[in-house]
């Protein structure tokens, strides 16, 4: 399938940001040509005037919980702890994967609508995610959410080796839910995957002053100082949050 877009206004994010006027040439799921107007011996399937229009690379949403659009304003003004402990986690406990399949279709499709063509999500069942992130051709990079309620290291790895190369929509990262919700033991298996596979590993991190105070009494660490002591970063990786960060 061969899509033209012309008469566009063209931001590629490069040469300073400064936006050009031209077309768009498009061969099956690949861009070929960004660029002034110019003949071409393509046969056209779809040609689209975009009437001056401005065109863009498509937003990233770097950290998503997606299949939770069931729980938007179920409980709002709560402090996080409370949140999580109070409201969240026991309806989670009530989900089903073919639950998380739709309501994870729902986030995508309104994802699509504000112009967000990808997102990183952490999540309870990457099996229903992965379809539903391929029925509605948007594209997801999953990360673990293992902790000691829900998944598994050997699961994490189990679908780290599975999703990445499974479908060209789909990769997987190797992730824990945070510091306070994952023992020892885990993180320690979590490590040695990030060493076997030469990976980055991602979690919460610091979110509250009560997640930095407790890992201070328990490990006499902050907890990024405490994950870091365990080597899983020895490969990179990330912290969503990072609230309370000291210096």
């Amino acid at each position: 399938m061969n899509t033209r877009l012309y008469n566009a206004r063209i931001l590629t994010m490069a040469d300073g940001f400064e936006p050009i006027w031209g077309e768009i040439w498009i061969q099956d799921d690949k861009i070929i040509y960004v660029g002034e107007e110019k003949p071409s011996d393509l046969h056209w399937d779809v040609e689209r005037n975009v009437c001056g229009n401005l065109i863009l690379p498509g937003f990233k949403n770097a950290h998503t919980h997606s299949a939770m659009t069931f729980l938007r304003s179920y409980a709002d003004d709560l402090p996080l702890q409370d949140w999580l402990n109070k409201q969240v986690f026991p309806m989670e406990a009530k989900l089903t994967e073919e639950d998380i399949y739709h309501l994870s279709k729902l986030a995508y499709l309104e994802y699509l609508t504000s112009g967000i063509t990808a997102n990183f999500d952490m999540y309870l069942t990457p099996d229903s995610i992965v379809q539903s992130s391929i029925d509605t051709g948007f594209r997801t990079v999953l990360t673990g959410a293992v902790n000691d309620f829900s998944q598994s290291a050997a699961l994490v790895g189990e679908w780290y080796q599975k999703y990445n190369g499974y479908h060209p929509l789909i990769s997987f990262e190797l992730g824990f839910h945070a510091e306070y919700t994952t023992s020892r033991n885990i993180l320690e298996d979590l490590a040695a995957l990030a060493h076997l596979y030469q990976a980055p590993v991602y979690t919460h991190n610091s979110e509250t002053a009560g997640e930095v105070a407790s890992c201070m009494e328990k490990h006499g660490m902050t907890p990024t100082q405490y994950l870091d002591s365990l080597h899983l970063f020895d490969f990179g990786g990330g912290g969503y949050h990072c609230v309370h960060f000291t210096p």
